[in-house]
């Protein structure tokens, strides 16, 4: 290592105080370590990961450049579009607890032309910015909106090179940009305004523009997605912006899931495997194509954003890990190359910065919020012990979500979450639930947990983890630890530690929560259907899952003390208003007489939004029950993906 760099880590190990509040130097040091190759790869986790708290500090940014208009300043018409929707992924990660508002205002303060102008794209973004406006509160008139914009983009269409909708009303010029946005505006309002399947329907344009796209040759050899058509209708070979990827890919991805069609999904596979393998740099960093030349005009910094949009949505349905891969490691160069001292993001997502204004920022906070873990009232903090954002220095998967230790392995820390800056001050509780193998009354120390500063400077908390605490082999128990924190925005990190003693048994973690309640993760309950998302949260969809089942079903706890609870169940739909069918039945079931305490079908119309909603089933238990919290999904070929975060248990309080 050369003296240069080892002054720069003594520095860090040394001055951490001093580090963290002077940010310009800790952005130069870490691009400085980040060139020696002292970051932890990619595909490894980083004491960085809180994208949560990231996602808060970039919204803070960017409202900083909204007015008194409701848009941004140094934002173009269309652009203020997608900041707004930079802002609803943020209203997304808080679950609603934060920015609503921004939607209203700016829904109230421009609605006077139905957000039309002369460029059929700029319509599209705008629809699909109140499609989702209306996702996160259920208000009609968002819909509304989208609907009346629809109806003057189909006005674009034409016979002209076969069909297709042009760029602008002045009909010069037909391109990809509209044309993918008049495919998914059109999908998307089809899922959530159920309508006729036939001539002039929203999922009849949708089949018609994509039968009109593929035939084109838009989609070149490279299946990259070129600008547009010339003037004889042929590809005409300019830039594969990033943007175009997207969008398409998006368009597709819907398409897909509203019709089954499996060469839709190809197709869009197909296409962003050909941008997060072209539109790159030698790092593996999404780039426009001759960036290095500069990112141009107050268009193109918008690009990159949309295509990591889009990216996700691919990555929900096909559960490619090559995707969050990416997503994971151009956040992680966002946050450490291209971010300056206010906390602002350039263009360059591999830095130096260009420039910050409100269009590169919330191009870039996309690929933040992508990643952000959405928090709710009931559970400010709740990961999976095995999830990619923990550091495991020994151990091993097991099972959905869970990790494990056993003698055979040395010594070490097998969990290190990320600095945790997002949790609130105050004295709090964090619960890492454990299991083991085998009962026995030796004293020996399994383990130790901890709660610590910054990456282990100061231990806040510690607990050392003894073989016979453990009431039940196989059976994992809730180990807590208070500790506080005492201030917002302290780097928090939660640790444990493995001993390795002699014939120890084998030692399983499933999650660790913040929280003064029982709970557990969805994801380390039993299952009969579903899958994993980016979060570790647990869900059903149609497409996939080809039969009724329990969704989420356990952990046949006998924890409980008697008394009266509240079991509350955190769930939610990706769509709320095509019927009021019943989707799910929650229960709690003692196992050992099999007696339902509790139980309640939840229809689709329970659901006020896709956020995450609570269910609670009030339960009085007795001495010696073992209980179950179930969820039984119903399918149907048009029920709703139902996701499921966590069971939270809470004791009732009586009204005096």
């Amino acid at each position: 290592m050369s003296g240069s760099l080892m002054l720069i880590k003594m520095i860090l190990e040394t001055k951490p105080e001093y580090i963290r509040t002077n940010l310009l130097l800790k952005a130069s040091l870490w691009l400085v370590l980040g060139l020696f190759g002292v970051f932890p790869a990619h595909g490894e986790a980083s004491s960085e990961d809180d994208f949560y708290a990231h996602t808060v500090t970039s919204a803070k940014v960017l409202q900083q450049w909204y007015n008194g208009q409701g848009l941004w300043d140094s934002a173009g018409w269309w652009n203020a579009a997608n900041c707004l929707e930079a802002i609803e992924s943020v209203i997304e990660s808080n679950n609603g607890q934060e920015y609503s508002e921004v939607m209203r205002t700016t829904f109230d303060n421009n609605k006077t032309n139905n957000f039309l102008n002369e460029y059929y794209d700029d319509e599209g973004w705008w629809a699909l910015t109140w499609i989702r406006a209306f996702d996160l509160t259920g208000e009609p008139r968002y819909l509304e909106m989208a609907g009346k914009i629809f109806e003057d983009m189909k006005g674009g269409w034409d016979d002209h090179c076969g069909g297709g909708i042009w760029w602008k009303k002045e009909r010069r010029y037909k391109n990809a940009i509209a044309n993918e946005l008049f495919l998914l505006v059109a999908i998307r309002l089809h899922q959530r305004t159920p309508d006729k399947e036939g001539a002039g329907s929203y999922l009849d344009w949708a089949k018609r523009e994509w039968t009109w796209f593929k035939q084109t040759g838009m989609i070149n050899t490279n299946n990259l997605v070129n600008d547009g058509l010339n003037r004889n209708c042929e590809n005409n070979g300019r830039t594969t912006f990033t943007y175009n990827q997207g969008v398409i890919i998006g368009g597709l991805t819907e398409l897909y899931r509203s019709t089954a069609d499996t060469n839709c999904l190809s197709q869009a596979i197909a296409i962003a495997d050909a941008t997060v393998k072209m539109l790159v740099n030698s790092n593996g960093i999404l780039e426009e194509p001759n960036e290095s030349r500069g990112l141009h005009g107050a268009d193109v910094p918008q690009f990159k954003g949309i295509f990591i949009r889009h990216l996700v949505e691919l990555y929900e349905v096909t559960g490619n890990p090559a995707y969050r891969e990416f997503l994971v490691r151009n956040a992680r160069s966002v946050w450490r190359g291209d971010r300056d001292q206010t906390n602002g993001f350039g263009g360059h997502w591999s830095g130096p910065i260009d420039a910050v204004d409100a269009v590169r920022h919330s191009s870039a906070m996309r690929v933040i919020t992508a990643l952000a873990d959405p928090v709710t009232t009931n559970l400010v903090f709740i990961k999976v012990a095995g999830s990619p954002e923990f550091r495991h220095e020994v151990g091993a998967p097991v099972g959905a979500a869970g990790w494990k230790c056993d003698d055979a392995q040395h010594c070490g820390y097998f969990l290190k979450s990320p600095d945790l800056t997002s949790l609130p001050a105050g004295t709090l509780e964090v619960q890492f639930r454990l299991a083991i193998s085998a009962l026995s009354r030796s004293e020996a120390k399994l383990a130790r947990l901890e709660v610590c500063e910054s990456d282990g400077e100061a231990v806040l908390a510690r607990r050392e983890i003894r073989w016979n605490e453990f009431h039940e082999a196989n059976q994992p128990q809730s180990f807590s630890i208070a500790f506080t924190n005492s201030a917002k925005g302290n780097p928090v990190q939660f640790r444990a530690y493995w001993n390795q003693e002699s014939k120890s048994p084998v030692m399983t973690a499933t999650d660790v929560s913040v929280s003064n309640y029982r709970n557990w993760s969805a994801a380390n309950l039993g299952h009969d259907l579903g899958r994993m998302d980016r979060f570790s949260h647990w869900f059903a969809d149609p497409l996939r899952d080809k039969a009724a089942g329990y969704l989420v079903k356990g952990p046949e706890t006998a924890d409980l003390p008697p008394g009266e609870y509240d079991i509350c169940y955190e769930l939610k739909v990706d769509n709320f208003n095509r019927d009021n069918s019943t989707i799910a039945t929650i229960s709690v079931v003692d196992v050992g007489t099999k007696k339902i305490l509790a139980t309640r079908d939840l229809r689709r119309g329970d659901f006020a939004n896709v956020l995450y909603q609570t269910f609670a089933l009030p339960v009085k238990t007795v001495a010696g029950q073992r209980l179950d919290f179930r969820t039984f999904w119903h399918h149907a070929p048009t029920a709703p993906q139902l996701t499921q975060r966590s069971v939270v248990i809470k004791p009732r309080v009586r009204n005096p």
